[in-house]
This record gives structure tokens, C-alpha cells and sequence, in this order.
């Protein structure tokens, strides 16, 4: 029993560094969408409030860009697409 409880907490801290590593991507992701389209990228720090939940948001496949990121569509030309979905950011006046 005690070397399955070793490699559950095995499997625990990898999943957790497999997290810490997302997180610092999708920062680093960030980071770039703020030198590369500040424009894009300054609002959506206005709509949603901070840099984490902006981050985030890019990350999240939308339906209404066909199963995509935000940053896919960008990497295909969307820019419309991708400005129209987030003035459509749920919670947001």
C-alpha cells in the first residue's frame, strides 16, 4: 500500500510542475501579445481586470473562433475575429 501512496505522490508533483510550466507560458505568451498587438492586449486588461485572467482568456479554445485560441486565430490573421469575440467577454459592459 505504501508504494502506491509514493507514486500518487509521485504523479501529484509532476502534474504540479506540468502546471507551473503552463502558467509560465502562458505569461510569457502574454508578454509578447503586449509587445507584438498592445492593442489587443491593453484591452483586454481593461475588460477583465488583470494580466492573469487576460492571459487566460487567450489560452481558452472559443467556440466562436472555430475551436481556437486567441492566439491561433492571430497567428491566421483574424484580428477582426478575435476583437469582435472579446468585446463579447461575458460579465463585461
Amino acid at each position: 500500500m505504501r508504494t502506491a501512496q509514493c507514486r500518487f505522490e509521485d504523479i501529484a508533483n509532476e502534474m504540479s510542475q506540468v502546471e507551473a510550466l503552463r502558467d509560465q507560458a502562458r505569461m510569457k505568451a502574454f508578454g509578447q501579445l503586449e509587445r507584438r498587438a498592445s492593442t489587443i492586449a491593453g484591452m483586454l486588461l481593461q475588460l477583465l481586470g488583470s494580466r492573469d485572467r487576460a492571459a487566460r482568456w487567450m489560452c481558452m479554445r472559443q467556440r466562436s473562433l472555430g475551436g481556437r485560441t486567441a492566439y491561433e486565430a492571430l497567428a491566421e490573421g483574424d484580428f477582426d475575429l478575435v476583437w469582435d469575440q472579446m468585446l463579447g467577454v461575458p460579465g463585461v459592459d
